[in-house]
């Protein structure tokens, strides 16, 4: 598995991670969440990426089954809800992550969204806090803007802020704007959720290219050139920036397969172009959304 140097730190990470958005939702499919993340582990994918939010906790649970035997392999992602970024808050809510995942430590803990209720002064606090209690590794935050970024650093003193885990995909090329430029400056780590386009309830549902598309059509000429699918090509092109990794959501064994089989190929720089030809960049930041 390629590994990329996590942040400031000593310590690096897999490209492709796996994302655990929806599970614990339908407990009748729990086992076949535990198979895949179990999957997905064996063959590199040693980062995991969940919140408390998901299934209000469940998929916490679901992690917890899955890596009770080999934590230490194990770079451990989770997230506070907006809600919860009081300083007391954090805590309470770290604590019950760390009882839900069956572990003493998260390696990263990032704030899940900008929070309309609390300061990120306060959050930050709190986070800088357990890591001086050795509860959690590194520091991170999600769906920040670049300004948001400076006034988290600002609190953190000599702590580091270590990743922004953001929405990035063909049709939403807003972060390479700002946000990638503000991290690849400092040292940040980016880490792409959402690599195939959003559910319909999130920024307006911008998804991935629809069948008979001229932007699918694209994507499968390059994929032929190959022997790849248009979704391999999609994630394989999130990554040509070095500081970025990505967390595609683990929904399956084959869905695991198709996201190892990307790092297979490596697009040229005519493909590149062709890609930016049929998905553009637009000139606009990513949006401030708070919760």
């Amino acid at each position: 598995m390629i590994q990329r140097k996590f942040g400031k730190t000593n310590v690096t990470v897999p490209v492709i991670g796996q994302g655990t958005w929806t599970y614990g939702e339908n407990k009748s499919l729990a086992l076949e969440e535990v198979k895949a993340l179990r999957f997905g582990i064996e063959n590199g994918l040693t980062l995991i990426d969940t919140a408390e939010e998901y299934a209000k906790g469940g998929a916490e649970q679901i992690v917890a089954e899955a890596i009770k035997d080999c934590r230490g392999d194990i770079f451990l992602t989770t997230k506070v809800s907006a809600k919860n970024c009081s300083y007391k808050g954090v805590i309470e809510a770290l604590e019950r992550s760390l009882e839900r995942l069956k572990t003493t430590y998260i390696d990263l803990y990032l704030q899940h969204w900008p929070s309309k209720d609390h300061q990120v002064e306060e959050t930050m606090r709190a986070m800088t806090h357990l890591v001086e209690k050795g509860l959690i590794k590194y520091i991170g935050v999600s769906n920040f803007t670049p300004e948001l970024m400076d006034e988290a650093q600002g609190v953190l003193g000599e702590h580091i802020l270590a990743c922004n885990q953001v929405g990035y995909h063909l049709n939403d090329r807003r972060v390479e704007n700002d946000v990638i430029p503000y991290c690849q400056e400092r040292g940040i780590t980016v880490m792409a959720y959402s690599p195939f386009g959003y559910a319909p309830q999130f920024f307006g549902g911008v998804g991935f290219p629809e069948p008979g598309t001229k932007e699918l059509q694209v994507l499968d000429e390059i994929g032929g050139r190959y022997g790849a699918t248009p979704y391999q090509v999609a994630l394989n092109w999130i990554l040509r920036y070095e500081d970025v990794t990505t967390i595609p959501k683990a929904k399956d064994i084959e869905h695991i397969k198709s996201n190892l089989k990307s790092l297979e190929l490596t697009l040229s720089e005519e493909d590149l172009k062709l890609i930016d030809s049929y998905f553009p960049k637009t000139n606009e930041g990513m949006s401030f959304v708070s919760y």
